[in-house]
């Protein structure tokens, strides 16, 4: 019986054999947790993802590895980032996510990097790089509990598509611009710009109710622009009620939608077109600048302009958004239409290029000088000096719109001040550095910085000085 012994000697120490080496198994994957762990303490992230992938390959199902390799990860895209390597953090926090999507350290740290890296693209202008990032944050906003990072996305998100709106309508695109903005409120509905603006272009487009809608719900969000809507809701009230007596126009290029009253004799509305559009090609090449999107031109009877406008009687046309004439100007001689219409339409392509407010005395200068029949004369400068010298005017109550000016006389005085002042730059500088300060106010420059770095002076000192030579000349 000996021979049994020693066979069954043979299978224990065989047994013993193959027992070992899964012993030695089954504690590698908790050696190297252990070791990954203290890897990932001494920030040593590489070397602790390595040793924790690898617990966690041979033990898929222990809780506490994959938790461990879910913090590796976290600090590794946090590592990234902080050392500024591009979006190399990226991966690292979406390898944690598929270990773990609910984690919300993890959502709330991938998020708030992308939001960050989507803002710098945004103030660089990097439109479309930064919509990519938010769209990869926003994918992710259902599972955030945290109400902070989740809302700094929402409204980040928001003012970079109120942005890419206001990009759409200067090129002239607004039902692109109308989704963009709609997007903009529905990820943040006090986002107050994006209701201004939504509420700009469907009033633009005539949707009066729908204007007045968004209007209103900007009015308690956006103080600082207060005055504006309660306007533009006075005037949508007034403006509603004769959208019907006027007839519409098309222009075959586009660029304008003319409606109007109908009327007898004077320049008729095929004419008018044609007048708008040599416009169009005449400033935008002195100017180097077009209109956004289609301007609308309104025409009424001298009941309903001034009923709209609220302007004073001596008033003859104004854009505020839309150009709007009187049917007895528009009846005038056709050189005086002209002037009128490239005026109105001068206002109309700079507001649409310069969204800072600048000053009236600058709107009505360059309008007037971009007039066909443009000229100085002697009387008008006589009268200027007069006023100058009596110092019943000078350029700091030029800021706001002339329609607030007193009388007949202080506006054709207004007047005067911008469309010379304007000149002489001209003159003596060059029509260059005009175009230049005119390029720099549609970059957002500030209104005085630019004039200082376009004409190496001060803007005050340049009127100053301007209206003392003026007073000389009156003396002599």
């Amino acid at each position: 019986m000996r021979w049994f012994f020693w066979i069954f000697n043979i299978a224990v120490l065989t047994a013993v054999a193959i027992a070992v080496p899964y012993g030695i198994k089954a504690y590698t994957p908790v050696e190297r947790n252990n070791k990954g762990v203290e890897a990932l303490n001494n920030k040593n992230y590489d070397q602790a993802i390595l040793l924790l992938s690898d617990a966690l390959t041979q033990n898929p199902n222990n809780a506490v590895f994959r938790q461990n390799l879910v913090s590796a990860y976290n600090g590794k895209a946090l590592d990234i980032e902080q050392k500024g390597s591009g979006l190399g953090w990226a991966e690292y926090y979406e390898k944690a996510l598929e270990l773990d999507p609910g984690n919300q350290v993890v959502l709330s740290n991938y998020v708030t990097s992308l939001n960050n890296q989507a803002v710098d693209r945004s103030n660089r202008g990097d439109f479309t790089g930064s919509q990519t990032l938010f769209e990869r944050a926003a994918q992710h906003l259902p599972d955030i509990k945290n109400n902070s990072s989740g809302g700094n996305i929402r409204r980040n998100y928001s003012s970079l598509l109120t942005l890419w709106g206001a990009e759409l309508m200067k090129n002239n695109k607004p039902r692109e611009a109308r989704t963009s903005f709609e997007q903009a409120l529905a990820l943040n509905n006090a986002n107050a710009v994006a209701c201004i603006c939504l509420g700009d272009l469907l009033y633009e487009e005539n949707d009066y109710a729908g204007a007045a809608n968004h209007y209103q719900t900007a009015l308690p969000l956006d103080s600082s622009n207060a005055d504006y809507l309660r306007n533009r809701l006075k005037m949508i009230e007034s403006e509603s009620r004769i959208e019907g007596k006027l007839s519409e126009a098309p222009d075959p290029k586009g660029r304008f939608f003319v409606q109007y009253v109908d009327y007898q004799n004077g320049v008729t509305v095929p004419e008018i077109l044609q007048m708008l559009n040599e416009a169009y090609d005449t400033i935008g090449k002195k100017l180097g600048i077009y209109p956004a999107r289609t301007v609308n031109v309104k025409i009424y009877n001298e009941r309903d302009f001034f009923s709209v406008s609220h302007l004073p009687r001596w008033a003859i046309g104004i854009f505020d958004g839309k150009v709007r004439l009187k049917v007895d100007d528009i009846q005038n001689a056709p050189n005086q239409v002209m002037d009128l219409l490239y005026h109105e339409y001068a206002h109309a392509v700079l507001a649409m290029n310069i969204k800072q407010r600048v000053p009236a005395w600058f709107h009505e200068g360059l309008a007037q000088m971009m007039e066909p029949q443009f000229a100085e004369n002697p009387r008008e400068q006589s009268t200027m000096r007069e006023a100058i010298v009596r110092k019943r005017m000078d350029f700091k109550s030029l800021e706001d719109s002339f329609k607030d000016l007193g009388s007949k006389d202080d506006a054709e005085t207004a007047y005067l001040l911008s469309k010379y002042f304007l000149s002489n730059l001209n003159s003596r500088y060059g029509r260059d550095k005009l175009l230049a300060w005119i390029k720099r106010l549609a970059a957002e420059e500030n209104f005085e910085q630019a004039f200082a770095a376009v004409y190496g002076r001060d803007l005050k000192q340049t009127q100053t000085d301007w209206m003392q030579s003026l007073k000389v000349a009156s003396a002599q």
